[in-house]
């Protein structure tokens, strides 16, 4: 029988990630982001150091944990849309809110159904925890939010993670492609291990996927 991804409880965790360092992903979808294409008419980041008046570039992150990656963001020049199920984050997204354009919103993900443009669109091991049913839905939603010239910066699990047995959304390499037809470019890293999670030990297999629109 599957468990639900929704009886997971995601507080403890949250709270056990201050401190910890921002993730490569999001690190990496700023970098590719800041390369631009000479075709892509929306606004690059600028970073700290921008002029005032500047527009920002737009940047949405889907399970944003305590907001990490959002300073992160934010620090590189962004205005950062974060959402996340979790209500144990809204304190620390709050005080984040109140030093940077960081705007919050505590909901589950399948419940999305417009999300604000975004030049760049970051999830870290959040979509996977999505129940099968609402995927397509929530992916709809993102592949219309990302502007033209814009980035997605993604990780996906796969059918072999020890967590497939949730009623979440764990995908093969092809149904992973399939997602990513149309798009401009796309790199696509497959991984398969054992290892350890918040939980204790864990068989991965994860897909960490970074796109441009």
């Amino acid at each position: 029988m599957q468990r639900r991804t929704e009886d997971r409880d995601f507080s403890a965790y949250n709270a056990a990630q201050q401190g910890r360092p921002v993730r490569p992903l999001a690190v990496r979808a700023v970098e590719i982001a800041a390369q631009g294409t000479a075709d892509a008419a929306v606004p690059r980041p600028t970073g700290p150091g921008a002029a005032d008046g500047d527009e920002r570039p737009t940047a949405v992150e889907l399970g944003s944990g305590i907001g990490i990656e959002a300073e992160f963001l934010a620090r590189q020049g962004y205005e950062v849309w974060t959402y996340d199920a979790d209500p144990s984050v809204e304190p620390a997204l709050r005080q984040l809110a109140a030093r940077h354009p960081v705007h919050h919103s505590t909901t589950v993900l399948e419940s999305i159904a417009d999300l604000p443009s975004a030049d760049l669109l970051l999830s870290c091991a959040t979509l996977s925890f999505v129940p099968r049913a609402a995927f397509g839905g929530l992916w709809r939603s993102i592949v219309a939010a990302v502007r033209p010239g814009g980035v997605l910066a993604i990780d996906l699990f796969g059918e072999n993670d020890d967590w497939a047995v949730t009623d979440g959304t764990f995908l093969s390499r092809s149904q992973v492609e399939d997602l990513l037809q149309g798009w401009a470019s796309a790199e696509v890293e497959e991984r398969e291990y054992d290892g350890h999670s918040f939980g204790g030990p864990k068989h991965w297999h994860t897909f960490t996927v970074i796109a441009r629109r």
